[in-house]
């Protein structure tokens, strides 16, 4: 990241207070004040998309996605932390969920499904369905971070531990593929 703004700036596209550029699943942003200008990233953890200087824990989980990617071979879906998700009304409640790609990003939707094995409601209902914040949702639920790239067609059962599946067959790991690590939980 450090080598794409060095130059961007020396080809004399300067940044500015609120210039934004995503880098995987983030959205970064420029901020200038009495600090000076800096990049600052979404405060992972916090269910407010709320900015803040330390970036480690974004850069980490931009790292975990590409690690993730790497591990079972597709190419990266389109995606970001500004998109809503369809999730089950009361997934709260639940404990047995999964996340399903059902589409490709079309504008704020992210094209995720987010369900529970274990949820009492007919999912077939649109009144049983809401989208939210898919920042929020990933405050909340931060297992499913890693795999928020997957592209069209891939899914994660987290009922008995996260089980990877492409078009509902369980996917292989490519050999030799690194694991990837775990965000912290939420705050």
């Amino acid at each position: 990241m450090e080598t794409w703004i060095d130059r961007t700036a020396a080809r004399g596209q300067p940044f500015e207070d609120g210039d934004e550029f995503r880098l995987g699943f983030i959205w970064f942003r420029i901020t200038d004040d009495h600090k000076g200008l800096r990049v600052t990233a979404p405060r992972v953890g916090d269910p407010a998309l709320i900015y803040t200087d330390d970036c480690s824990e974004a850069l980490r989980l931009v790292a975990m996605q590409r690690k993730m990617l790497e591990r079972f071979g597709p190419d990266a879906g389109l995606c970001n932390c500004r998109q809503t998700v369809l999730i089950v009304r009361d997934l709260d409640e639940c404990q047995t969920t999964f996340i399903d790609r059902l589409a490709g990003e079309m504008g704020d939707r992210s094209g995720w499904y987010i369900g529970a094995h274990d949820s009492k409601l007919d999912v077939g209902a649109p009144e049983n369905l809401k989208l939210v914040s898919l920042w929020t949702i990933m405050s909340r639920r931060p297992e499913i971070a890693p795999y928020l790239l997957l592209p069209t067609g891939w899914q994660v059962s987290f009922a008995s531990g996260a089980v990877v599946m492409h078009d509902r067959q369980v996917a292989q790991p490519i050999s030799g593929a690194e694991g990837v690590g775990q965000l912290p939980r939420s705050a």
